[in-house]
């Protein structure tokens, strides 16, 4: 598993807690300040210092092929179009062909460009609303549509 931007790692504390092990989780975090702290709180899983923007290059530089899940906690919605596209292109040339990208948001739409799904022929799917977050978070996931 792929995670994107952890940050602070609370949505990490999470995977571990629902049965991922931390020798199938890399982590792609940008501040150095959050891999730091997360290479502590979780020094079995991979942290690495590096731009969402490059996760195939990051994904493959750690021998990994493909994943069976990305979980995204970066802030698409309020992403450049381009930007928005080469994450999630990313995140899908690292899939495998049934794997699924998984996007918290803190929107009420999805949280990737209508165009983007369209041109990446993507199926969206609105899994849950956290009202007790605040601001109310969104759990979306995103699939290939059957070609």
């Amino acid at each position: 598993m792929v995670e994107l931007g952890p940050g602070t790692g609370p949505v990490t504390s999470a995977l571990l807690g629902h049965g991922v092990t931390p020798g199938n989780l890399l982590m792609v975090e940008l501040d150095p300040a959050f891999v730091d702290h997360l290479s502590v709180l979780h020094p079995d899983a991979t942290v690495v210092r590096g731009d969402a923007t490059r996760v195939h290059r990051i994904v493959q530089a750690h021998g990994w092929e493909t994943c069976d899940a990305v979980v995204s906690g970066l802030p698409l919605i309020a992403m450049p179009l381009s930007v928005q596209a080469r994450i999630v292109r990313g995140a899908f040339s690292v899939l495998a062909p049934d794997g699924v990208f998984v996007q918290f948001t803190y929107g009420p739409f999805a949280p990737v460009n209508p165009e983007l799904i369209r041109r990446l022929r993507l199926k969206p799917r609105r899994h849950a609303w956290i009202a007790r977050n605040l601001p109310p978070a969104s759990v979306w996931t995103f699939r290939r549509l059957p070609q």
